[in-house]
């Protein structure tokens, strides 16, 4: 915790380690290491952690939805060979492989 800039804010503070993957209780005693009032940093870090949780959850959607995009496009594309037949199969594959792995890395970030 002593490395973090000294002109954040208490929540600044806990949203930035919580990126970093520190864990709730390490985040808490070092709060209250600090000298901050234990009710407050459980408060604290429970909204922080909500915050950063629906903040992932909204990043996981959008990369869902992108994927979707990508794979409706292919699929139209390949549906009304729009491109000659030599290039069929790069908007076959390409294009949905790259939907399908939008689409999952939207799902691991939400789970």
């Amino acid at each position: 915790m002593a490395s973090l800039a000294q002109d954040q804010t208490v929540g600044d503070q806990v949203i930035v380690l919580l990126k970093r993957g520190q864990s709730r209780e390490d985040i808490e005693a070092g709060l209250i290491t600090q000298g901050h009032d234990e009710r407050f940093v459980k408060e604290l870090v429970k909204e922080a952690k909500k915050n950063y949780e629906t903040r992932r959850r909204a990043q996981g959607m959008m990369l869902i939805v992108c994927g979707a995009i990508v794979c409706f496009t292919s699929f139209l594309l390949t549906v009304t060979s729009a491109f000659s037949f030599s290039n069929l199969p790069w908007v076959l594959y390409g294009l949905t492989s790259a939907g399908i792995l939008l689409a999952f890395a939207g799902f691991t970030k939400i789970f």
